[in-house]
């Protein structure tokens, strides 16, 4: 009964990433003026000295560029990485800290390793350093003692070539450039990226059914309608009754369903069908009391038993007293059932409650009893329909499954769980439950369709008749 997924859903991931782009909009802005804020306020300015070295490796009284050959720039540029290593050797520091410790007291060997770096110019043999610290007259003054110091050493450490002072550095007039334009766009990249990845993880981490493609793709019995639920926050259930003058839309969705479900009866040997779901809150007992509505206003002869002995529900709906009899009574023998049968607003719908809870409802629902009393209520009704208990919470829908022609199976979007649908079906599979079906029952129907909730609303206006008969009736009206 189920279907596997293994390949991500671009297109879908795609739509959600697209109604929540808000999110990443929100955050990128965030990380932008974070970092705005941040760069402005806590990055100290910085000053940057620069003086350049021509390193040689030729002859010392042909140093000049056109009496130097190019193998000696190349080995001299060759020998850049071993005189960084040497400038930086703690005999050049020290010496470096002896000559600036009176003018800078508590100056450290490594505070002016950590400011000072060196890089070739070009792949030439001349060496640039440079010196960055907070002090504009401090990085000039390091920078020119590392370009005085470091020849010396240089020369004793490598025995080759020669290190010429082409510029020394000069106080710096400006700081270092901040950035603040480009480091808040790297905080604005990093926000919308979080935001992403979070996205992209409840995306994958989601299982919730979404739409009715979701359902189709996921699981083998069909979609037989899609249900508009409700957004209104009424605690009341009766509110969401269908009825005469209910939205046009719910009216014809319930149609759908009612003909869609007579369709896989044709030829079955029963006539009665259970309505349940998963889990809990997923609106089958709604549905199914619509749906039992549904058929009575197309001029069936309906029946719709509450055969949820644990928690019934239909009291709430049709509003009646808990404490009147129903199935417990007839399968305990203490009432008939004729008796316990309740009129509603339209003639052609009875119901029958569930009656007091009983110590064994699985046993009650599953005995001869229940079969007995299933054989009458068809030969009297067109169509039974009994709201049966979620599947994965009890055993009554499965046990009751043998007596009825199949199990109208109850999806709730955003709420029902892929885990629970397929552990459901997976027990009605081992048990013979006949799924004849599902009713998707949700608030966006038409989400990520060509055709919007607006299109669809304008053309079941279009097709509502009874505005124009009550539009008739007032001309009427006015001209007798």
């Amino acid at each position: 009964m189920t279907n596997r997924k293994t390949q991500l859903d671009l297109t879908r991931l795609m739509l959600y990433m697209l109604k929540r782009i808000w999110l990443v909009i929100i955050c990128a802005a965030v990380g932008f003026g974070a970092m705005y804020v941040y760069t402005d306020a806590y990055q100290v300015d910085t000053y940057t000295a620069r003086g350049t070295m021509y390193v040689y490796n030729g002859n010392p009284n042909l140093v000049n560029y056109q009496y130097t050959s190019s193998s000696d720039l190349n080995s001299a540029v060759q020998l850049l990485d071993t005189y960084m290593v040497v400038v930086k050797s703690n005999k050049v520091m020290d010496a470096v800290v002896e000559r600036l410790s009176t003018d800078y007291p508590g100056i450290s060997a490594g505070m002016i390793a950590g400011s000072i770096s060196m890089r070739s110019v070009s792949e030439t043999g001349v060496l640039e350093v440079r010196c960055t610290t907070r002090n504009a007259q401090m990085s000039a003054d390091i920078c020119n003692a590392v370009m005085d110091v470091a020849p010396a050493e240089i020369i004793r450490v490598v025995s080759a070539g020669g290190i010429e002072i082409i510029d020394y550095a000069s106080v710096p007039a400006f700081p270092n450039g901040r950035s603040l334009f480009r480091k808040s766009l790297t905080g604005a990249l990093a926000g919308a990226v979080l935001a992403g990845g979070v996205l992209l993880l409840l995306f994958l981490l989601n299982r919730k059914v979404a739409d009715e493609k979701d359902i189709t793709d996921s699981y083998t019995p069909p979609v037989l309608a899609g249900l508009r639920r409700s957004r209104e926050g009424s605690k009341d259930p009766a509110r969401f009754l269908l009825n005469g003058r209910s939205p046009m839309e719910s009216i014809e969705n319930y149609a759908k369903l009612r003909m869609n479900l007579l369709y896989t009866l044709v030829g079955k040997e029963h006539r009665a069908v259970e309505i349940t779901s998963a889990i809990a809150g997923e609106g089958k007992s709604t549905i199914a009391a619509n749906l039992a509505v549904s058929c009575a206003m197309s001029g069936k002869r309906v029946l719709l038993v509450d055969g949820d002995l644990r928690r019934a529900c239909q009291r709430d709906i049709f509003r009646y007293s808990r404490k009147k009899p129903g199935l417990s009574e007839a399968l305990l023998g203490t009432a008939d059932w004729h008796d316990c049968l309740l009129e509603t607003e339209e003639p052609a719908l009875r119901i029958l409650p569930a009656g007091r809870i009983p110590p064994n409802p699985a046993e009650m629902l599953s005995s001869n009893d229940m079969k007995k009393l299933l054989e009458e209520m068809e030969g009297e009704f067109d169509l039974v329909l009994v709201d049966a208990p979620p599947i994965n919470i009890v055993s009554d829908p499965l046990v009751l499954s043998p007596l009825v022609a199949g199990c109208l199976f109850v999806v709730r979007q955003n709420y029902s769980d892929h885990r629970e649908v397929r552990r459901a079906l997976i027990a009605a599979e081992m048990t013979g439950m006949n799924v004849l079906g599902f009713a998707f029952y949700g608030e966006k129907l038409h989400q990520g369709s060509y055709y919007s909730r607006r299109y669809y609303r304008n053309y079941y206006h279009k097709y509502d008749t009874r505005s124009r008969q009550r539009n008739q009736g007032h001309q009427g009206e006015e001209i007798s």
